[in-house]
Protein backbone atom coordinates (compact mmCIF):
# COMPACT_ATOMS: atom_id res chain seq x y z
CA UNK A 1 0.00 0.00 0.00
CA UNK A 2 1.32 3.29 -1.10
CA UNK A 3 2.08 6.20 1.33
CA UNK A 4 -1.53 8.23 0.59
CA UNK A 5 -3.44 5.11 0.39
CA UNK A 6 -2.19 4.79 4.15
CA UNK A 7 -2.58 8.21 4.69
CA UNK A 8 -5.93 8.10 3.87
CA UNK A 9 -6.83 5.34 5.51
CA UNK A 10 -5.64 6.56 8.49
CA UNK A 11 -7.72 9.76 8.37
CA UNK A 12 -10.70 8.26 8.19
CA UNK A 13 -9.86 6.08 11.26
CA UNK A 14 -9.47 9.47 12.88
CA UNK A 15 -12.08 11.13 11.45
CA UNK A 16 -9.93 13.67 9.54
CA UNK A 17 -11.12 15.40 6.69
CA UNK A 18 -7.88 16.85 4.60
CA UNK A 19 -8.59 20.71 6.24
CA UNK A 20 -8.55 18.96 9.65
CA UNK A 21 -5.59 16.75 8.63
CA UNK A 22 -3.84 20.23 7.05
CA UNK A 23 -4.42 21.96 10.39
CA UNK A 24 -3.68 19.17 13.01
CA UNK A 25 -0.37 18.45 10.91
CA UNK A 26 0.64 22.20 10.03
CA UNK A 27 1.25 21.04 6.23
CA UNK A 28 -0.41 23.09 3.96
CA UNK A 29 -3.48 22.42 2.65
CA UNK A 30 -2.07 22.50 -0.87
CA UNK A 31 0.55 19.88 0.17
CA UNK A 32 -1.68 17.38 1.48
CA UNK A 33 -3.92 17.72 -1.51
CA UNK A 34 -0.83 17.12 -4.00
CA UNK A 35 -0.16 14.26 -1.81
CA UNK A 36 -3.76 12.32 -1.20
CA UNK A 37 -3.44 12.87 -4.87
CA UNK A 38 -0.49 10.82 -5.69
CA UNK A 39 0.81 13.98 -7.44
CA UNK A 40 3.68 14.91 -4.93
CA UNK A 41 5.48 13.08 -2.26
CA UNK A 42 6.11 14.45 1.02
CA UNK A 43 9.88 15.63 2.14
CA UNK A 44 11.13 13.92 5.24
CA UNK A 45 9.58 16.92 7.91
CA UNK A 46 6.00 16.80 6.08
CA UNK A 47 6.03 13.13 6.32
CA UNK A 48 6.46 12.88 9.70
CA UNK A 49 4.21 15.81 10.53
CA UNK A 50 1.51 13.81 8.94
CA UNK A 51 2.21 10.56 10.67
CA UNK A 52 2.15 11.95 13.95
CA UNK A 53 -1.26 13.75 13.55
CA UNK A 54 -2.69 10.61 12.31
CA UNK A 55 -1.36 8.72 15.21
CA UNK A 56 1.51 5.98 13.41
CA UNK A 57 5.12 5.60 12.86
CA UNK A 58 6.82 7.21 9.93
CA UNK A 59 8.08 3.70 9.21
CA UNK A 60 4.73 2.32 9.07
CA UNK A 61 3.43 5.44 6.05
CA UNK A 62 6.92 5.37 4.24
CA UNK A 63 7.86 1.63 4.37
CA UNK A 64 5.11 0.51 1.00
CA UNK A 65 5.63 -2.96 1.80
CA UNK A 66 4.44 -2.83 5.10
CA UNK A 67 0.21 -2.93 5.02
CA UNK A 68 -0.49 -3.05 8.75
CA UNK A 69 -0.03 -0.50 11.41
CA UNK A 70 2.81 -2.28 13.68
CA UNK A 71 1.81 -2.58 17.34
CA UNK A 72 4.17 -1.05 19.48
CA UNK A 73 5.24 -4.06 21.43
CA UNK A 74 3.97 -4.27 25.08
CA UNK A 75 5.55 -2.76 28.45
CA UNK A 76 6.97 -5.69 30.26
CA UNK A 77 5.38 -6.67 33.61
CA UNK A 78 6.21 -5.76 36.79
CA UNK A 79 8.91 -7.70 38.44
CA UNK A 80 7.88 -9.82 40.95
CA UNK A 81 9.00 -9.65 44.60
CA UNK A 82 10.14 -13.15 44.19
CA UNK A 83 11.88 -11.79 40.57
CA UNK A 84 13.72 -8.93 41.88
CA UNK A 85 14.91 -11.27 45.14
CA UNK A 86 16.49 -13.63 42.22
CA UNK A 87 17.73 -10.81 40.02
CA UNK A 88 19.67 -9.15 43.27
CA UNK A 89 20.86 -12.09 43.84
CA UNK A 90 22.15 -12.52 40.35
CA UNK A 91 24.14 -9.27 40.87
CA UNK A 92 25.72 -10.18 43.69
CA UNK A 93 27.10 -13.90 42.37
CA UNK A 94 27.91 -12.28 39.13
CA UNK A 95 26.55 -12.79 35.83
CA UNK A 96 28.73 -15.55 35.08
CA UNK A 97 28.40 -18.11 38.22
CA UNK A 98 24.00 -16.96 37.96
CA UNK A 99 24.04 -18.53 34.52
CA UNK A 100 26.02 -21.36 35.63
CA UNK A 101 23.63 -21.83 38.52
CA UNK A 102 20.48 -21.40 35.91
CA UNK A 103 21.96 -24.05 33.27
CA UNK A 104 22.91 -26.91 36.18
CA UNK A 105 19.25 -26.35 37.61
CA UNK A 106 17.73 -27.17 33.92
CA UNK A 107 20.32 -30.11 33.75
CA UNK A 108 19.67 -31.56 36.93
CA UNK A 109 15.87 -30.69 37.49
CA UNK A 110 15.06 -27.38 40.35
CA UNK A 111 14.64 -29.99 43.20
CA UNK A 112 18.38 -31.69 43.33
CA UNK A 113 19.82 -28.06 41.96
CA UNK A 114 18.39 -26.87 45.11
CA UNK A 115 19.36 -29.58 47.61
CA UNK A 116 22.85 -30.08 46.23
CA UNK A 117 23.04 -25.76 46.31
CA UNK A 118 22.15 -26.10 49.94
CA UNK A 119 24.35 -28.99 50.77
CA UNK A 120 21.23 -31.74 51.25
CA UNK A 121 23.42 -34.59 50.50
CA UNK A 122 21.25 -38.09 49.51
CA UNK A 123 22.35 -41.17 48.28
CA UNK A 124 21.30 -42.55 44.64
CA UNK A 125 18.94 -45.20 44.37
CA UNK A 126 20.35 -47.05 41.09
CA UNK A 127 18.59 -50.23 40.80
CA UNK A 128 20.23 -53.03 38.17
CA UNK A 129 17.64 -54.46 35.92
CA UNK A 130 18.17 -58.04 34.65
CA UNK A 131 16.57 -57.35 31.42
CA UNK A 132 13.30 -58.32 32.21
CA UNK A 133 12.41 -55.20 33.94
CA UNK A 134 12.44 -57.34 37.30
CA UNK A 135 15.48 -55.46 39.49
CA UNK A 136 18.15 -58.21 40.55
CA UNK A 137 17.36 -57.10 44.68
CA UNK A 138 14.00 -58.56 44.15
CA UNK A 139 14.85 -61.70 42.71
CA UNK A 140 15.93 -64.56 44.82
CA UNK A 141 19.45 -65.58 45.25
CA UNK A 142 20.99 -68.24 42.38
CA UNK A 143 21.77 -71.94 43.77
CA UNK A 144 25.41 -72.21 43.12
CA UNK A 145 25.23 -75.41 40.94
CA UNK A 146 28.90 -75.72 39.96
Amino acid sequence: MRFEEKLRKQMLIQGLNQQRLSRASGVSDSEVSRILGGKSQPGLENALKLARAVGVSLDYLADDSVDEVPVPPAAPAPASPWDEELLEIAREVGMRNAAHLLSNARFLGVELALKRLLGVVEKPVIEVGDGAGVPQAARPPRANTA
